[in-house]
Protein backbone atom coordinates (compact mmCIF):
# COMPACT_ATOMS: atom_id res chain seq x y z
CA UNK A 1 0.00 0.00 0.00
CA UNK A 2 2.62 2.27 0.81
CA UNK A 3 3.99 1.59 -2.57
CA UNK A 4 0.56 2.92 -4.36
CA UNK A 5 0.92 5.88 -2.07
CA UNK A 6 3.93 6.79 -3.15
CA UNK A 7 3.60 6.70 -7.01
CA UNK A 8 -0.02 8.29 -6.31
CA UNK A 9 2.19 11.29 -4.62
CA UNK A 10 4.73 11.74 -7.43
CA UNK A 11 2.42 11.25 -9.69
CA UNK A 12 0.04 14.30 -8.13
CA UNK A 13 3.65 16.00 -8.33
CA UNK A 14 4.90 15.61 -11.78
CA UNK A 15 1.33 16.54 -12.80
CA UNK A 16 1.14 20.17 -10.84
CA UNK A 17 4.70 20.88 -12.00
CA UNK A 18 3.83 20.57 -15.72
CA UNK A 19 -0.05 21.67 -15.75
CA UNK A 20 0.17 24.51 -18.33
CA UNK A 21 1.27 22.06 -20.43
CA UNK A 22 -0.91 18.78 -19.44
CA UNK A 23 -3.79 17.50 -21.61
CA UNK A 24 -6.52 15.00 -20.22
CA UNK A 25 -7.65 12.23 -21.78
CA UNK A 26 -11.08 9.94 -21.43
CA UNK A 27 -11.79 7.11 -23.14
CA UNK A 28 -13.48 3.53 -23.41
CA UNK A 29 -12.81 0.21 -25.01
CA UNK A 30 -13.67 -3.26 -25.49
CA UNK A 31 -11.85 -6.50 -26.55
CA UNK A 32 -11.05 -9.86 -25.28
CA UNK A 33 -8.54 -12.02 -22.95
CA UNK A 34 -5.09 -14.03 -24.76
CA UNK A 35 -3.21 -16.92 -23.70
CA UNK A 36 -4.11 -20.09 -22.31
CA UNK A 37 -7.85 -21.09 -21.60
CA UNK A 38 -11.61 -20.15 -22.95
CA UNK A 39 -11.40 -16.17 -24.54
CA UNK A 40 -13.01 -13.60 -22.18
CA UNK A 41 -14.95 -10.43 -23.37
CA UNK A 42 -13.34 -7.29 -21.35
CA UNK A 43 -14.32 -3.86 -21.53
CA UNK A 44 -12.95 -1.08 -19.54
CA UNK A 45 -12.26 2.60 -19.24
CA UNK A 46 -9.04 4.63 -19.46
CA UNK A 47 -7.96 8.13 -18.39
CA UNK A 48 -4.34 9.56 -18.96
CA UNK A 49 -3.14 13.12 -17.94
CA UNK A 50 0.36 13.90 -20.65
CA UNK A 51 2.38 16.98 -21.17
CA UNK A 52 4.43 17.65 -23.68
CA UNK A 53 8.12 17.25 -23.09
CA UNK A 54 9.06 18.27 -27.17
CA UNK A 55 7.32 18.62 -30.11
CA UNK A 56 6.99 14.95 -30.79
CA UNK A 57 6.92 13.20 -27.47
CA UNK A 58 4.62 13.37 -24.15
CA UNK A 59 4.77 12.25 -21.20
CA UNK A 60 2.67 11.94 -18.43
CA UNK A 61 0.12 9.18 -16.18
CA UNK A 62 -2.05 6.75 -17.23
CA UNK A 63 -4.82 4.56 -15.21
CA UNK A 64 -8.10 2.94 -15.89
CA UNK A 65 -10.82 -0.04 -15.01
CA UNK A 66 -10.45 -2.92 -17.40
CA UNK A 67 -13.59 -5.32 -16.38
CA UNK A 68 -12.62 -9.51 -17.95
CA UNK A 69 -16.24 -10.98 -18.01
CA UNK A 70 -15.83 -14.36 -17.07
CA UNK A 71 -15.28 -14.43 -13.60
CA UNK A 72 -15.60 -10.69 -12.90
CA UNK A 73 -12.15 -10.26 -12.63
CA UNK A 74 -11.57 -6.16 -12.47
CA UNK A 75 -7.40 -4.84 -13.01
CA UNK A 76 -6.84 -1.21 -12.38
CA UNK A 77 -3.47 0.19 -13.91
CA UNK A 78 -1.63 2.67 -12.04
CA UNK A 79 1.76 3.70 -15.28
CA UNK A 80 3.90 6.18 -16.50
CA UNK A 81 2.91 7.03 -19.75
CA UNK A 82 4.91 8.41 -22.68
CA UNK A 83 3.73 8.51 -26.56
CA UNK A 84 6.01 9.82 -29.96
CA UNK A 85 4.36 11.38 -32.05
CA UNK A 86 4.84 9.29 -35.40
CA UNK A 87 3.25 11.35 -37.55
CA UNK A 88 0.35 14.23 -37.27
CA UNK A 89 -2.31 11.42 -37.43
CA UNK A 90 -0.60 8.56 -35.66
CA UNK A 91 0.88 8.06 -31.97
CA UNK A 92 3.02 5.20 -30.85
CA UNK A 93 2.75 4.62 -27.56
CA UNK A 94 3.83 2.51 -24.03
CA UNK A 95 2.25 2.05 -20.31
CA UNK A 96 4.01 0.60 -18.20
CA UNK A 97 3.70 0.43 -14.15
CA UNK A 98 1.22 -1.76 -12.01
CA UNK A 99 -1.59 -3.56 -11.90
CA UNK A 100 -3.66 -4.11 -8.74
CA UNK A 101 -6.37 -6.96 -8.90
CA UNK A 102 -9.68 -6.05 -7.67
CA UNK A 103 -12.00 -8.95 -7.54
CA UNK A 104 -10.63 -12.58 -8.41
CA UNK A 105 -7.54 -11.15 -10.41
CA UNK A 106 -3.60 -10.92 -9.40
CA UNK A 107 -1.69 -8.16 -8.90
CA UNK A 108 1.32 -7.41 -11.37
CA UNK A 109 3.60 -5.63 -13.52
CA UNK A 110 1.72 -3.87 -16.10
CA UNK A 111 2.74 -3.12 -19.75
CA UNK A 112 0.57 -1.46 -22.50
CA UNK A 113 1.88 -0.67 -26.42
CA UNK A 114 -0.43 1.28 -27.76
CA UNK A 115 -1.61 2.38 -31.46
CA UNK A 116 -3.28 6.19 -32.09
CA UNK A 117 -4.67 6.95 -34.82
CA UNK A 118 -6.31 10.74 -34.94
CA UNK A 119 -9.88 11.39 -36.09
CA UNK A 120 -9.81 15.30 -35.32
CA UNK A 121 -7.86 17.31 -32.45
CA UNK A 122 -9.44 15.96 -29.90
CA UNK A 123 -10.57 12.30 -31.06
CA UNK A 124 -8.21 9.74 -31.85
CA UNK A 125 -9.15 5.52 -32.23
CA UNK A 126 -6.73 3.62 -30.25
CA UNK A 127 -5.49 -0.26 -30.37
CA UNK A 128 -3.60 -2.16 -27.68
CA UNK A 129 -2.45 -5.03 -25.94
CA UNK A 130 -2.76 -4.80 -22.32
CA UNK A 131 -0.22 -7.63 -20.55
CA UNK A 132 -0.77 -8.44 -16.49
CA UNK A 133 2.31 -10.76 -15.44
CA UNK A 134 1.77 -14.00 -17.59
CA UNK A 135 -1.77 -12.63 -19.03
CA UNK A 136 -3.26 -9.54 -21.30
CA UNK A 137 -6.14 -8.65 -23.49
CA UNK A 138 -6.30 -7.05 -26.75
CA UNK A 139 -8.60 -4.06 -27.30
CA UNK A 140 -9.61 -1.73 -29.14
CA UNK A 141 -11.71 2.04 -28.32
CA UNK A 142 -11.53 5.57 -28.64
CA UNK A 143 -10.28 8.51 -26.36
CA UNK A 144 -11.37 12.16 -25.96
CA UNK A 145 -8.90 15.15 -25.64
CA UNK A 146 -10.65 17.51 -22.35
Amino acid sequence: MKKILCLVAFLAMASSAFAQDGKLRIGANIGFTTGSGDSSFVIGGDVDYLFNVDSRFDVGAATGLAVVTTGNSIILPLAGAGRFKATDKIDLGLDMGYAIGINNAGNGFYFRPIFEYKLQSNIALRASYSGVDSGGFLNAGVMFSL
